[in-house]
């Protein structure tokens, strides 16, 4: 389980939900759920370590840690490991989770099908060349291609990750506001898909 995982005093309506869909994506651009075994922790732990991600994830753990930190994603409801790939080749790290089930989802009025996405891309010579921003946007239809009752996408990248921000801004994600987390001070973003007005009440605090 995740130190965000939050699982006291759930809705009956978002453990009814259940665990996060995969999102449908169309070629050049695939995705599959990681795997705790074989290459997969090897593949994360060696982006996890790249400086660029570091920074910002702080999560550069052997691929033993990854292994288990998969496992236990997978092996709970609230977040999916995946691997992004573009023309067949390995571009990112993506968790998709369900945000009432997450830290965040206390910082604003989460709905139970409402869906969140952290993500690394682990070559840095892919960074920059607008593949992110393709991505997450991607990443967002496809979501609600899996369910419909997908009314709204996060994501919450440190409020400093200026790249971050303007590959969501870029997307068509639109910003809300920074609030604190408890481990960072996130800018949060949302996709609207369903005409879901994004524009709710926070809990948290600047």
């Amino acid at each position: 389980m995740s130190a965000r995982e939050v699982t006291d005093g759930l809705a009956a309506a978002v453990v009814a939900a259940g665990p996060p869909p995969l999102p449908v994506l169309e070629a050049p651009w695939s995705i599959r759920v990681l795997d705790a075994k074989g290459d997969d922790p090897e593949l994360v732990s060696r982006w996890m370590n790249e400086p660029h991600v570091d920074l910002f994830w702080e999560q550069a753990w052997s691929p033993e840690r990854w292994s288990d930190a998969l496992a236990g994603q997978l092996a709970g409801e609230c977040s999916r490991p995946c691997l992004v790939s573009y023309e067949d080749e390995p571009l990112a790290y993506v968790e998709i989770y369900r945000t009432p089930r997450d830290v965040v989802g206390l910082r604003y009025d989460a709905g139970p099908y409402d869906l969140g996405i952290h993500l690394a891309i682990g070559d840095r010579d892919r960074t920059g060349r607008g593949l992110g921003r393709a991505m997450v946007r991607a990443l967002a239809e496809g979501l609600s291609v899996a369910d419909p009752r997908v009314g709204r996408v996060l994501a919450d990248p440190d409020e400093r990750h200026a790249m971050a921000r303007r590959m969501f801004e870029g997307a068509g994600f639109r910003l809300l506001g920074v609030r604190d987390l408890g481990h960072k001070r996130a800018a949060l973003y949302f996709y609207e898909i369903s005409g879901n007005d994004p524009e709710r009440t926070f809990t948290g605090v600047d």
